[in-house]
């Protein structure tokens, strides 16, 4: 009785796990990026109040949630900035604050998701007033959001800016 019951038991936990492993991943929702972005800047935020750099941080723990190609460019810039620490030779404030002195808090305000690209707005806030702003774009990839780029209220964007910013290096490099 027992040997059939255990059976039984195994049986179903077999077939149960085959089934929930089958099941398709989450699909991207305006709820879930808009989730993701607000859990990353809850987190980030406290941080980036304490140290004057907190971004290679980011980069270092939390490198799953930014994409191959942001992920690489920020690294380049970021130990291009620490060999001439005497010289701006990279990024001079924060790229995911857009902010060298941030605001006590960040919130989403809009997220829209199409396909498997979500854009989003986050709004920098200090005593009830909308200070910063910065536009996160992420993708879908394999069920978990990435941040791809962050736009600026100004037009430009962030792998525009860490492209033209290696291009400046190379052209000093080459000059010397």
């Amino acid at each position: 009785m027992r040997v059939t019951w255990a059976f039984t038991l195994g049986a179903f936990l077999v077939c149960s796990l085959g089934a929930w492993a089958q099941q398709p991943a989450a699909q991207p929702t305006d709820q879930s990026c808009r989730s993701f972005v607000q859990g990353f800047y809850n987190w980030y935020l406290p941080h980036a109040r304490q140290a004057a750099t907190t971004y290679p941080t980011a980069l270092k723990t939390k490198a799953q949630l930014f994409s191959p190609t942001l992920l690489q460019a920020l690294k380049q810039d970021y130990a291009a900035s620490q060999a001439n620490p005497n010289e701006v030779v990279g990024l001079d404030f924060d790229p995911f604050l857009n902010s060298q002195d941030p605001s006590t808090s960040f919130s989403v305000t809009k997220a829209k998701v199409q396909g498997t690209k979500c854009t989003t707005e986050v709004h920098g806030i200090t005593d009830g007033v909308n200070n910063e702003e910065v536009h996160p774009e992420l993708s879908f990839v394999n069920g978990n959001w990435q941040f791809t780029n962050f736009r600026y209220e100004q037009g430009s964007d962030l792998l525009s800016m860490l492209k033209s910013l290696k291009a400046e290096r190379q052209k000093a490099a080459q000059a010397k």
